[in-house]
C-alpha cells in the first residue's frame, strides 16, 4: 500500500528539479507556451504558487512511499482560494520504474481519505489533452470531466 509522507526539504528540492523542467515541457508540448520561453515561466509559476516552498499556505505536497519504504512519486495539492471546499491536485506522478504496479490508484485512494479527513468536500484537477493515459486513471479513480478545451492549429 501507498502511503502519502509530508515531504522533506530535501525531497522538495528534489522534487522541484524534475517538475520544473516536466511542467515546462508539457505546457510547450500542449502549445500553451513557446518552448524557448516554457522553463522561465515554469519557474515563474512555481514560484507565485509556492512562494514559501512548502511552508506555503494551504499547500500540501506529498512523497509516496511504498511497502517496501521506496520513494515511487509525489503528490502536490492545495486548498483553492476561491472554493475552499475543493482540493486541486497541482502534481501527481509515479515515477516511471514503478508503473503498472497499482501506486497510483492506490495514491489517489489514500488522498481521498487525508482530504476528506481535512474537510475537503471535492478533489478537483488539470489534465493535458493528450495524456490519455493519466486522463483513464482519472476517470477509473471516479473523475468525471467537468471542462474540455480544444485547439487546432491553422
Amino acid at each position: 500500500m501507498i502511503r502519502l509522507e509530508p515531504m522533506t526539504e530535501v525531497g522538495f528540492e528534489d522534487y522541484l528539479a524534475k517538475a520544473i523542467p516536466e511542467y515546462a515541457a508539457d505546457k510547450a508540448q500542449a502549445g500553451n507556451w513557446p518552448e524557448a520561453e516554457a522553463l522561465e515561466l515554469s519557474r515563474k509559476e512555481y514560484q507565485n504558487l509556492l512562494p514559501e516552498g512548502l511552508k506555503t499556505a494551504g499547500n500540501y505536497l506529498f512523497t509516496l512511499v511504498n511497502d517496501h519504504a521506496e520513494a515511487v512519486g509525489y503528490l502536490w495539492y492545495a486548498r483553492l482560494e476561491k472554493r475552499p471546499e475543493a482540493a486541486f491536485i497541482f502534481d501527481f506522478e509515479v515515477y516511471s520504474a514503478f508503473r503498472r504496479q497499482g501506486y497510483a490508484s492506490q495514491a489517489l485512494a489514500a488522498l481521498v481519505l487525508q482530504a476528506g479527513g481535512e474537510g475537503f468536500k471535492k478533489l478537483e484537477l488539470h489534465v493535458f489533452g493528450y495524456n490519455t493515459a493519466a486522463r483513464e486513471l482519472y476517470k477509473k479513480s471516479g473523475f468525471i470531466e467537468t471542462n474540455v478545451n480544444m485547439a487546432r492549429d491553422i
